[in-house]
Protein backbone atom coordinates (compact mmCIF):
# COMPACT_ATOMS: atom_id res chain seq x y z
CA UNK A 1 0.00 0.00 0.00
CA UNK A 2 1.41 3.09 -0.91
CA UNK A 3 2.39 5.32 2.20
CA UNK A 4 0.35 8.43 1.22
CA UNK A 5 -2.65 6.54 0.63
CA UNK A 6 -2.40 5.20 3.83
CA UNK A 7 -1.35 8.05 5.69
CA UNK A 8 -4.72 9.51 4.24
CA UNK A 9 -6.84 6.52 5.28
CA UNK A 10 -5.79 7.10 8.90
CA UNK A 11 -6.62 10.69 8.64
CA UNK A 12 -9.85 9.78 7.02
CA UNK A 13 -10.76 6.76 9.12
CA UNK A 14 -9.80 8.90 12.48
CA UNK A 15 -11.64 12.36 11.24
CA UNK A 16 -14.74 11.23 9.74
CA UNK A 17 -15.48 7.90 11.11
CA UNK A 18 -18.94 7.55 9.74
CA UNK A 19 -17.93 8.49 6.34
CA UNK A 20 -15.19 5.68 7.04
CA UNK A 21 -17.77 3.02 7.89
CA UNK A 22 -20.06 3.97 5.14
CA UNK A 23 -17.35 3.33 2.70
CA UNK A 24 -16.28 0.18 4.31
CA UNK A 25 -20.01 -1.06 4.07
CA UNK A 26 -19.38 -1.25 0.73
CA UNK A 27 -16.20 -3.09 0.35
CA UNK A 28 -16.38 -7.13 0.79
CA UNK A 29 -15.64 -7.59 4.04
CA UNK A 30 -12.39 -9.60 3.81
CA UNK A 31 -11.01 -6.17 1.92
CA UNK A 32 -12.39 -3.68 4.21
CA UNK A 33 -10.94 -6.01 7.09
CA UNK A 34 -7.64 -6.00 5.36
CA UNK A 35 -7.56 -1.64 5.07
CA UNK A 36 -8.42 -2.05 9.11
CA UNK A 37 -5.63 -4.28 9.97
CA UNK A 38 -3.30 -1.49 7.85
CA UNK A 39 -4.35 1.21 10.55
CA UNK A 40 -3.37 1.47 13.88
CA UNK A 41 -5.74 -0.09 16.52
CA UNK A 42 -6.90 3.40 18.35
CA UNK A 43 -8.21 3.97 14.69
CA UNK A 44 -9.53 1.26 13.89
CA UNK A 45 -11.84 0.89 16.93
CA UNK A 46 -13.12 4.46 15.99
CA UNK A 47 -14.39 2.91 12.30
CA UNK A 48 -15.70 -0.47 14.31
CA UNK A 49 -17.90 1.32 16.61
CA UNK A 50 -19.46 3.65 13.91
CA UNK A 51 -20.38 1.02 12.22
CA UNK A 52 -23.59 -0.83 12.01
CA UNK A 53 -23.17 -3.94 14.37
CA UNK A 54 -24.62 -5.99 11.79
CA UNK A 55 -21.69 -4.85 9.18
CA UNK A 56 -19.19 -4.78 12.13
CA UNK A 57 -20.00 -8.36 12.86
CA UNK A 58 -18.60 -9.54 9.37
CA UNK A 59 -15.44 -7.97 10.16
CA UNK A 60 -14.88 -9.14 13.60
CA UNK A 61 -15.23 -12.72 12.52
CA UNK A 62 -12.35 -12.55 9.42
CA UNK A 63 -9.30 -10.54 11.92
CA UNK A 64 -6.66 -12.07 13.02
CA UNK A 65 -7.09 -13.47 16.73
CA UNK A 66 -4.69 -10.86 18.10
CA UNK A 67 -5.75 -8.30 16.34
CA UNK A 68 -9.68 -9.06 17.72
CA UNK A 69 -8.25 -9.47 21.13
CA UNK A 70 -6.60 -5.27 20.50
CA UNK A 71 -10.00 -4.11 19.57
CA UNK A 72 -12.10 -5.59 22.23
CA UNK A 73 -9.48 -4.56 25.25
CA UNK A 74 -9.97 -1.29 23.44
CA UNK A 75 -14.01 -1.35 23.10
CA UNK A 76 -16.57 -0.85 25.25
CA UNK A 77 -18.49 -4.16 26.45
CA UNK A 78 -21.59 -2.57 25.41
CA UNK A 79 -20.65 -2.09 22.01
CA UNK A 80 -19.04 -5.51 21.59
CA UNK A 81 -22.01 -6.99 22.59
CA UNK A 82 -23.88 -5.13 19.90
CA UNK A 83 -21.64 -6.90 17.23
CA UNK A 84 -21.61 -10.40 18.77
CA UNK A 85 -25.49 -10.12 18.66
CA UNK A 86 -25.24 -10.33 15.10
CA UNK A 87 -22.42 -13.47 15.17
CA UNK A 88 -23.27 -17.07 14.96
CA UNK A 89 -23.14 -19.09 17.83
CA UNK A 90 -19.79 -21.00 17.02
CA UNK A 91 -17.81 -17.91 16.12
CA UNK A 92 -19.44 -16.13 18.94
CA UNK A 93 -18.48 -18.95 21.48
CA UNK A 94 -14.69 -18.64 19.77
CA UNK A 95 -14.99 -14.66 20.16
CA UNK A 96 -16.01 -14.85 24.14
CA UNK A 97 -13.06 -16.77 24.72
CA UNK A 98 -10.94 -13.42 23.88
CA UNK A 99 -12.70 -11.27 26.66
CA UNK A 100 -11.67 -11.68 30.37
CA UNK A 101 -13.61 -14.47 32.28
CA UNK A 102 -14.78 -11.65 34.11
CA UNK A 103 -16.42 -10.14 31.31
CA UNK A 104 -18.14 -12.64 29.53
CA UNK A 105 -20.56 -12.73 31.76
CA UNK A 106 -21.77 -9.42 31.53
CA UNK A 107 -21.52 -9.57 27.77
CA UNK A 108 -23.97 -12.21 27.96
CA UNK A 109 -26.28 -10.48 29.79
CA UNK A 110 -26.03 -7.58 27.63
CA UNK A 111 -26.67 -9.67 24.31
CA UNK A 112 -29.65 -11.10 25.71
CA UNK A 113 -31.59 -7.67 25.71
CA UNK A 114 -32.64 -6.21 22.31
CA UNK A 115 -29.91 -3.57 21.20
CA UNK A 116 -32.67 -0.75 21.25
CA UNK A 117 -33.67 -1.58 25.39
CA UNK A 118 -31.65 -0.03 28.13
CA UNK A 119 -30.53 -3.55 29.49
CA UNK A 120 -28.27 -3.31 26.26
CA UNK A 121 -26.40 -0.30 27.42
CA UNK A 122 -26.07 -1.19 31.66
CA UNK A 123 -23.37 -0.26 33.47
CA UNK A 124 -22.89 -3.29 36.06
CA UNK A 125 -19.56 -2.09 38.15
CA UNK A 126 -21.68 -0.43 40.68
CA UNK A 127 -21.11 -0.37 44.43
CA UNK A 128 -24.49 -2.54 45.88
CA UNK A 129 -24.65 -3.57 49.44
CA UNK A 130 -27.04 -5.93 51.46
CA UNK A 131 -30.07 -4.52 53.69
CA UNK A 132 -28.57 -7.08 55.75
CA UNK A 133 -24.41 -6.22 56.27
CA UNK A 134 -23.37 -4.65 59.01
CA UNK A 135 -21.96 -1.19 58.30
CA UNK A 136 -18.53 -2.36 59.30
CA UNK A 137 -19.09 -4.88 56.59
CA UNK A 138 -20.66 -2.52 53.95
CA UNK A 139 -17.55 -0.23 54.49
CA UNK A 140 -14.73 -3.05 53.66
CA UNK A 141 -16.58 -3.04 50.16
CA UNK A 142 -16.80 0.57 49.42
CA UNK A 143 -13.12 0.63 50.57
CA UNK A 144 -13.01 -2.08 47.60
CA UNK A 145 -14.63 0.37 44.88
CA UNK A 146 -11.94 1.82 42.76
CA UNK A 147 -14.19 4.71 41.29
CA UNK A 148 -17.16 6.36 42.71
CA UNK A 149 -20.01 8.41 40.82
CA UNK A 150 -21.98 9.33 43.66
CA UNK A 151 -21.75 9.63 47.35
CA UNK A 152 -24.77 7.03 47.60
CA UNK A 153 -24.60 3.64 47.87
CA UNK A 154 -27.30 0.91 46.21
CA UNK A 155 -28.84 -1.27 48.73
CA UNK A 156 -30.71 -4.42 48.25
CA UNK A 157 -32.07 -7.84 49.25
CA UNK A 158 -30.63 -11.01 49.88
CA UNK A 159 -32.86 -11.67 46.70
CA UNK A 160 -31.12 -8.65 44.67
CA UNK A 161 -34.44 -6.55 45.13
CA UNK A 162 -33.76 -3.15 45.13
CA UNK A 163 -34.43 -1.17 48.46
CA UNK A 164 -32.92 2.20 47.95
CA UNK A 165 -30.21 4.07 48.41
CA UNK A 166 -27.81 5.42 51.24
CA UNK A 167 -25.95 8.39 52.16
CA UNK A 168 -22.05 6.84 52.88
CA UNK A 169 -21.27 9.83 55.34
CA UNK A 170 -24.12 8.05 56.93
CA UNK A 171 -22.38 4.66 56.70
CA UNK A 172 -19.48 6.25 57.86
CA UNK A 173 -20.80 7.95 60.96
CA UNK A 174 -23.05 4.65 62.11
CA UNK A 175 -21.91 1.82 64.65
CA UNK A 176 -19.94 -0.89 62.94
CA UNK A 177 -22.20 -3.61 64.28
CA UNK A 178 -24.83 -1.30 62.87
CA UNK A 179 -27.32 -2.95 59.95
CA UNK A 180 -27.41 -1.45 56.57
CA UNK A 181 -31.15 -1.85 57.07
CA UNK A 182 -31.42 0.74 60.33
CA UNK A 183 -29.32 3.75 58.05
CA UNK A 184 -31.96 6.28 56.39
CA UNK A 185 -32.83 5.02 53.37
CA UNK A 186 -34.30 6.60 50.03
CA UNK A 187 -36.01 5.32 48.01
CA UNK A 188 -34.89 5.20 43.82
CA UNK A 189 -36.50 5.18 40.29
CA UNK A 190 -36.29 1.87 38.88
CA UNK A 191 -36.72 0.95 34.83
CA UNK A 192 -36.63 -2.47 33.25
CA UNK A 193 -34.03 -3.60 31.55
CA UNK A 194 -36.69 -4.07 28.67
CA UNK A 195 -37.56 -0.41 28.10
CA UNK A 196 -36.78 1.09 24.81
CA UNK A 197 -34.11 3.51 24.56
CA UNK A 198 -36.69 6.32 23.60
CA UNK A 199 -38.78 6.04 26.32
CA UNK A 200 -36.56 5.87 28.99
CA UNK A 201 -34.63 9.20 27.86
CA UNK A 202 -37.66 11.25 28.50
CA UNK A 203 -38.56 10.65 31.87
CA UNK A 204 -38.51 13.87 33.75
CA UNK A 205 -36.44 11.74 36.40
CA UNK A 206 -33.44 13.06 34.06
CA UNK A 207 -33.55 16.34 35.72
CA UNK A 208 -32.57 15.10 38.86
CA UNK A 209 -30.12 12.66 38.18
CA UNK A 210 -27.70 11.21 35.87
CA UNK A 211 -27.94 7.56 36.11
CA UNK A 212 -31.08 5.48 36.74
CA UNK A 213 -31.08 2.01 38.24
CA UNK A 214 -32.08 -0.61 35.84
CA UNK A 215 -33.98 -4.15 37.11
CA UNK A 216 -34.83 -7.28 35.15
CA UNK A 217 -38.46 -8.84 34.77
CA UNK A 218 -38.09 -10.02 38.55
CA UNK A 219 -37.60 -6.73 39.88
CA UNK A 220 -34.22 -7.83 40.37
CA UNK A 221 -31.25 -5.82 40.58
CA UNK A 222 -29.18 -5.56 37.24
CA UNK A 223 -27.01 -2.29 36.68
CA UNK A 224 -27.64 0.76 35.92
CA UNK A 225 -27.60 2.77 32.93
CA UNK A 226 -26.19 6.59 32.27
CA UNK A 227 -27.86 9.80 30.75
CA UNK A 228 -24.81 9.99 28.67
CA UNK A 229 -25.02 6.61 27.31
CA UNK A 230 -28.67 6.63 26.29
CA UNK A 231 -27.89 9.59 24.93
CA UNK A 232 -24.68 8.54 22.77
CA UNK A 233 -26.77 5.05 21.76
CA UNK A 234 -29.43 7.47 19.92
CA UNK A 235 -27.04 9.77 18.20
CA UNK A 236 -25.79 6.72 17.03
CA UNK A 237 -28.98 5.41 15.72
CA UNK A 238 -29.73 8.53 14.41
CA UNK A 239 -26.27 8.90 12.60
CA UNK A 240 -26.12 5.89 10.60
CA UNK A 241 -29.32 6.27 9.05
CA UNK A 242 -28.66 9.67 7.55
CA UNK A 243 -25.66 10.15 5.49
CA UNK A 244 -22.39 11.65 6.43
CA UNK A 245 -22.79 15.61 6.16
CA UNK A 246 -19.46 16.30 8.19
CA UNK A 247 -17.06 16.20 5.38
CA UNK A 248 -17.66 17.91 1.89
CA UNK A 249 -18.86 15.88 -1.05
CA UNK A 250 -15.35 16.37 -2.63
CA UNK A 251 -13.16 15.58 0.09
CA UNK A 252 -15.08 12.44 0.71
CA UNK A 253 -14.53 11.29 -3.07
CA UNK A 254 -11.23 11.98 -2.50
CA UNK A 255 -11.28 9.70 0.73
CA UNK A 256 -13.34 7.05 -1.56
CA UNK A 257 -11.19 6.85 -4.64
CA UNK A 258 -8.48 6.18 -1.81
CA UNK A 259 -10.32 3.30 -0.17
CA UNK A 260 -11.07 1.35 -3.55
CA UNK A 261 -7.58 1.80 -4.49
CA UNK A 262 -6.73 -0.01 -1.33
CA UNK A 263 -9.28 -2.48 -2.05
CA UNK A 264 -8.27 -3.07 -5.36
CA UNK A 265 -4.60 -3.77 -4.14
CA UNK A 266 -5.83 -6.71 -2.33
CA UNK A 267 -7.91 -8.07 -4.70
CA UNK A 268 -4.79 -7.90 -6.81
CA UNK A 269 -2.35 -9.55 -4.19
CA UNK A 270 -4.66 -12.66 -3.67
CA UNK A 271 -4.88 -13.10 -7.97
CA UNK A 272 -1.32 -13.08 -7.30
CA UNK A 273 -1.30 -15.84 -4.43
CA UNK A 274 -3.41 -18.44 -5.85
Amino acid sequence: MANHNLKLTIHFFSEEPFAAAQKLDLMAADDATAVLQKVPISVAVKVICAMQPSSASKIIVSTPIEFTRALFQSIELADIAAILRYVNIQDRKNLFDLLPKSRQALCNLLISYPENTVGALIETNVLVVDSQMTSAEAMLRVKKQVRFDTHEVLVVSSKRKIIGKISIFDLIRSPALSLVSALPITSVVTVNGLSYVTTVMELDEWKKTDTITVVNRKQAFIGIVRHFDLRASFAKNKQSTQQTQSASGEVIDAYASVLKTMSDMFVHTKEHTH
